[in-house]
């Protein structure tokens, strides 16, 4: 590796760390803020941002130490950032991207777009057991658990109320091909990485019912109105690397920051939504941004999540 890197706008200089726990006497307190590198020596680089690099060496090291096994930094990099903290997050923002871009394999979990790297992992569940998610669709992992849950009053009302309407059984058919072809083995991460929703109280729009993965809505089906009175709804996907957008969708214009580049298409009935959803490519594109979600680990939402729809489209996988 060279002494210097430019990235961007960033221009990086390498430190010596040589197992050094300390760059307290590398850097002045002027010097101190902005974006740091570090390559570990299985070939793999991670990306952050300090206010103060040289105490968040010092966590890093002694937090990288205690991993099993341990995780040993072969050389760092440092970049200033003078400005507030939205350019500091913007800058890691843009340097994680140029890595990306350049070929280096990041371990970065929120901000990359491949989390983990290009290998498959295996995803704690928070449960007391992980799953592999692959970046590849045709290596999807089965379920290998059944899906228990504990009973909860208000959400079955919610459920019973959706499951009464004219239109539950072709959504319900929808949803467990979705789940069946898109998330890695669907009855151990339920409720954990993925999530199901029936009739959410949301300032949205009138949702009928959702799916998320991680921290982000991937298939949302919405009430109709007097034009359009069949459920409507879109999906969230992304481009799979050598792969294509699907030739027929509709673009609704939404932004996600849990999943940037995402594409949102749109459908306006249920004859749409079984169209789109049952065409290959999109199904490439669907399991593309669940596994870039799911791979960043559990969901901050699994209180929303409701058991029984989830039941519901496991008995239908």
């Amino acid at each position: 590796m060279e002494k210097a890197l430019r990235a961007g706008k960033l221009k990086f200089k390498a430190l010596q760390i040589d197992g050094r726990a300390s760059i307290s006497t590398d850097l002045t307190d002027e010097q101190a803020r902005g974006i740091y590198a570090y390559e570990f020596t299985d070939g793999m680089w991670y990306v952050g941002k300090s206010v103060d690099v040289r105490e968040r060496h010092v966590q890093h090291m002694h937090d990288y130490r205690h991993e099993d096994p341990p995780r040993v930094p072969s050389l760092m990099l440092w970049a200033e950032v003078h400005g507030d903290d939205r350019q500091l997050d913007y800058a890691e923002t843009q340097a994680i991207s140029w890595f990306e871009r350049n070929g280096y394999q990041l371990t970065n979990v929120m901000k990359t777009g491949r989390p983990r790297g290009d290998m498959e992992v295996v995803v704690d569940t928070g449960a007391g057991w992980g799953v592999p998610i692959p970046w590849e669709r045709e290596n999807l992992p089965r379920s290998t658990r059944k899906f228990e849950f504990e009973p909860d009053a208000g959400k079955l009302k919610r459920f019973k109320r959706l499951q009464a309407m004219d239109c539950y059984s072709e959504m319900i058919d929808l949803l467990a091909w979705y789940v069946r072809n898109t998330i890695p083995a669907p009855a151990d991460t339920a409720g954990a990485l993925w999530t199901a929703t029936a009739l959410p109280t949301t300032a949205k729009s009138s949702r009928l019912c959702t799916i998320s993965c991680q921290n982000a809505e991937t298939l949302v089906f919405v009430k109709g109105d007097d034009i359009n009175p069949g459920p409507c709804g879109f999906v969230n996907v992304k481009k799979p690397e050598g792969g294509k957008l699907p030739r027929w969708f509709k673009r609704l214009n939404l932004k996600y920051e849990t999943l940037p580049k995402c594409v949102t298409l749109a459908f306006d009935n249920m004859h749409e939504a079984d169209k789109l959803l049952r065409n290959d490519r999109t199904l490439d594109c669907c399991y593309r941004a669940n596994a870039e979600l799911m791979r960043r680990g559990a969901s901050m939402y699994r209180r929303y999540n409701n058991p029984y729809l989830v039941e519901d489209i496991l008995r239908g996988i």
